[in-house]
């Protein structure tokens, strides 16, 4: 009996049986039942992963590598040039312009606006030099883009200095901006409502009323059309163009 059960257990732990837990693994599986060898290996691999990403990184520093290198700016980077503030453009000229008009024709002018057009006759017969002066700023476009400085409603609305323009800045309007020369005052008149009267080289106002103090100055005009436009601006009112005609 002692003797069966000896060899019953001899077959149960005998070295290769299923019971013995020796169950080896075949083929390329037979590395992890060596724990020596699958250490090895597993070393290797990672000695291996070190030194390629070394090799890698290497590159990258030394500008060897043919990657794309480009890094896109961030919301805060400040290399970029600013945004450069709108640039006031004044013209001056050196002398009152040469007499080019022709007194014995009818000139009109259209100044137009955001709130609609002005039409203005041209005195060119009683006021030539004025005239010839204004035609030559308008049609080299001086007063684009200025505007009606002094609006005083039921008085007056005037417009003409170059440093009161829509992209004016700080104190650049001042009211008393010309084109570079002066204009002697031509000849004197009385003013009524709608008459166009000369400040000086190049600004002129459209007066609402009859008042004496218009008196020390030209007028060279009277609006024939769109007094109702006229009297409508106010103070920043822009000058799109104004445009002259001759019949």
């Amino acid at each position: 009996m002692a003797s069966e059960q000896t060899r019953k257990r001899r077959k149960r732990y005998q070295p290769g049986s299923a019971y013995a837990g020796d169950v080896r693994p075949r083929g390329v599986f037979r590395v992890f039942g060596n724990i020596q060898l699958f250490f090895i290996i597993g070393a290797a691999i990672m000695v291996g992963s070190l030194f390629i990403g070394g090799i890698i990184q290497s590159g990258a520093l030394t500008g060897n590598s043919n990657s794309n290198n480009f890094v896109k700016p961030t919301d805060t980077d400040s290399t970029g040039t600013p945004q450069a503030e709108p640039t006031l453009v004044i013209k001056h000229y050196t002398g009152p312009p040469a007499m080019t008009i022709d007194t014995s024709k009818r000139y009109t002018a259209t100044i137009s606006t955001a709130l609609g057009d002005v039409q203005v006759e041209l005195f060119a017969d009683q006021a030539p030099q004025t005239v010839n002066n204004f035609v030559f700023l308008a049609n080299d476009g001086f007063y684009n883009g200025l505007t009606f400085w002094q609006v005083v409603p039921g008085f007056d609305a005037q417009a003409g200095d170059p440093g009161c323009q829509v992209t004016s800045t700080g104190d650049s309007c001042r009211g008393s901006g010309d084109p570079g020369y002066d204009l002697p005052q031509e000849k004197l008149g009385a003013f009524e409502t709608g008459t166009i009267g000369m400040a000086n080289a190049s600004q002129f106002f459209i007066a609402f009323t009859d008042d004496a103090q218009f008196a020390q100055y030209t007028p060279f005009g009277r609006v024939i059309s769109g007094l109702d436009v006229a009297r409508q601006i106010t103070q920043g009112t822009a000058i799109d163009s104004i445009t002259i005609s001759a019949q």
